[in-house]
């Protein structure tokens, strides 16, 4: 009997989209690009995708321990272009999510010339890539000055920030009766998974520069950081406490009353999940974003690391914002208020719905 040709027969059931999530991990260009690609997986993966994690995320431990726990396959991640086709060829890859700053920008069109849909995370800028899709979840990001081929779709701003699910549990709290802050204030303190910088012993110097009474948590990368920053001088009502990298941060974070951290992508996470932050930039290509989120009044700026490192005006006028801060509870609740407003969360599923939609799948 040809099936194929009987009316009552089942039919065939639909094939899962693959999906191919191009992005690197390493202590010189930190964590960021993979945990957004981790976010977006989470909802591609919920609305029934195959999802895989095509480049180099060995370190840092943590890390690993995440892409374990969400089962997300690891496989090599080539940088240059026939390399890339040749990879989601063999793979059968319906769309490739290319979120780097070093990969080749050919690689984009190589791929939507062999019929693979593409997606750029990007940061204010394409890189000259000719994506079908343009993602810019930074702050101004739906305001996006690049000249982009016709035909492009493109998402941008605090709508489109890609969060994780552990970033939303975090965010449940918001809603329920408000807890009178503890006393004394608890701050946070961290500067990302690597911290190549050394940001974290900067940071805590100008907080306890405040001389303000404190309980400080302070997350060192590694254990010279660590080192570092314990030496330094705390009054007798300032209690400093040094960690190493932690994965329960965003519950961390959700029960600090202040965050202190570099002026990166974490910044929207925190902004999810109700935080009053203040952000440090270190370096140049932080700044426009750190202009924008300051502008819109959703975090308090201290300026730079490298101000905040030495002595002088720079540095008193950060030690003077972070002292304002640990006395004004009021401040800090309207900076926790318009940062969860600002940043629901809902940017993973708006992302993905807009991509399957450019693969001819149902939107869920």
């Amino acid at each position: 009997m040809n099936l194929a040709s009987d009316p009552l027969a089942a039919p065939a059931p639909a094939r899962r989209l693959r999906i191919g999530l191009r992005a690197d991990a390493s202590p010189a260009i930190g964590g960021g690009h993979v945990m957004r690609c981790l976010a977006l997986s989470e909802e591609l993966r919920r609305r029934g995708a195959e999802v895989f994690l095509l480049g180099r995320a060995a370190k840092p431990a943590w890390l690993r321990t995440q892409l374990a726990d969400q089962g997300l396959p690891v496989l090599p991640g080539p940088n240059e272009p026939e390399n890339l086709v040749a990879v989601a060829r063999e793979m059968s890859l319906d769309a490739v999510v290319l979120d780097s700053h070093t990969l080749a920008p050919e690689c984009a069109g190589a791929l939507r010339a062999a019929g693979v849909v593409v997606a750029a995370v990007v940061d204010g800028t394409a890189r000259a890539q000719e994506a079908d899709l343009y993602v810019d979840q930074s702050p101004g990001g739906n305001h996006i000055t690049t000249t982009f081929h016709e035909g492009a779709r493109r998402l941008g701003g605090y709508r489109h920030a890609l969060i994780r699910g552990a970033v939303l549990a975090a965010r449940h709290h918001l809603g329920r009766p408000a807890v009178a802050p503890a006393s004394p204030v608890h701050v946070l303190c961290f500067f990302g998974a690597t911290d190549p910088y050394g940001g974290v012993p900067v940071a805590v110097r100008a907080i306890l520069a405040t001389g303000m009474p404190l309980r400080l948590t302070a997350v060192a990368a590694d254990p010279a950081l660590a080192r570092v920053t314990e030496t330094l001088a705390a009054q007798p009502d300032q209690r400093v406490r040094v960690v190493g990298p932690v994965e329960n941060l965003p519950e961390l974070a959700r029960s600090a009353d202040l965050v202190v951290t570099a002026a990166g992508s974490s910044v929207l996470d925190l902004l999810c999940i109700g935080c009053a932050v203040a952000v440090v930039t270190v370096t140049a290509s932080q700044q426009p974003a750190y202009e924008a989120v300051c502008g819109d009044g959703l975090v308090a700026g201290l300026g730079g690391l490298e101000g905040l490192r030495a002595a002088g005006a720079p540095l008193d006028d950060g030690v003077a914002v972070l002292r304002r801060l640990l006395t004004g509870a009021e401040e800090r609740a309207e900076l926790a208020r318009r940062g969860a407003s600002a940043v629901d969360g809902q940017g993973s599923a708006r992302v993905a719905q807009a991509l399957f939609g450019l693969t001819g799948q149902p939107k869920h």
